[in-house]
């Protein structure tokens, strides 16, 4: 086993060329948003139930306008732009991949804003911002990459200002569940996951980071409906022709996709949404 510098430069490299090399694949089945949708009544429209992720979470953050929002992984930008328009907050997106970094400058320069928007090439692991200088750190789906997941929550608590939130929306392991499951495993390899934590250790090492937790919220079966809409995409007949064609960590990612809906099924895997507060002065 290498050193863990090593392996984690090994997995940032192997993160940017996923994300770089399925760009296509992605806005495919995802669109510009590329997360979970959230069905909380109704039956509504996957790129809506998407949206309706983004409007809870920045609810349940009681984000305020004008407040100043780091956009951890931001994808083609989709969640800072939603920001902009509908709470008047400049953010700063960062992602690792080239190819989502250079898609969401082009589109964000189409469109009108009412409050600016920044996007950077970065590592999550390794925030390059100073001390106090966000209100809001805001992560969707992007921490189920890193290896070590509480010295990110150390990091984002660092850049936080006084009174500033955290809000997170993450993969989990569910609840008595170990680390080693067959299950989880499956779920991490086919979707570049070092590991995946559970709830309780998401709130502890906020606790740590010297965060309050204020909303923990569970919600796995408001969610899996994504992979049933997913599922039945890749087995479109226009695909079947072309999957041969794909590379094989493509192959691989799209064949883990029952993985992940059996991981929710099961109870293996959850899905969690968490505020945490930073004290202020």
């Amino acid at each position: 086993m290498g050193s863990p510098a090593r392996t984690t430069s090994s997995l940032r490299r192997s993160v940017e060329r996923h994300y770089d090399s399925l760009a296509l694949l992605y806005r495919t089945f995802w669109g510009q948003h590329i997360h979970h949708g959230l069905w909380l009544d109704g039956d509504s429209p996957p790129r809506q139930a998407q949206e309706s992720l983004v409007s809870h979470l920045a609810r349940r953050a009681q984000i305020r306008r004008g407040e100043r929002v780091l956009d951890v992984g931001c994808g083609y930008g989709a969640s800072s732009r939603w920001l902009s328009r509908q709470l008047d907050c400049p953010v700063t997106g960062i992602t690792i991949s080239r190819k989502q970094a250079g898609w969401a400058k082009r589109h964000n320069a189409k469109t009108d804003f009412t409050a600016p928007i920044s996007i950077v090439r970065a590592d999550a692991a390794q925030l390059p911002f100073a001390e106090e200088c966000f209100d809001i750190v805001w992560v969707v789906e992007c921490i189920e990459h890193l290896i070590d997941q509480r010295a990110f929550l150390l990091n984002a608590a660092r850049t936080l200002r006084p009174g500033g939130r955290l809000a997170l929306c993450t993969w989990q392991r569910g609840g008595g569940v170990s680390a080693d499951d067959a299950r989880v495993s499956a779920v991490c390899e086919a979707f570049l996951c070092p590991s995946l934590a559970s709830m309780e250790e998401h709130r502890r090492w906020c606790v740590e980071a010297g965060l309050k937790v204020s909303e923990a919220e569970n919600l796995t079966r408001h969610v899996s409906a994504t992979w049933d809409i997913l599922l039945r995409r890749v087995k479109r007949r226009w695909l079947a022709p072309l999957k041969p064609l794909l590379g094989r960590e493509t192959r691989r990612f799209v064949d883990g996709f029952p993985s992940i809906a059996q991981a929710y099924e099961s109870g293996a895997m959850s899905y969690g949404l968490l505020v945490a507060a930073k004290p202020g002065r």
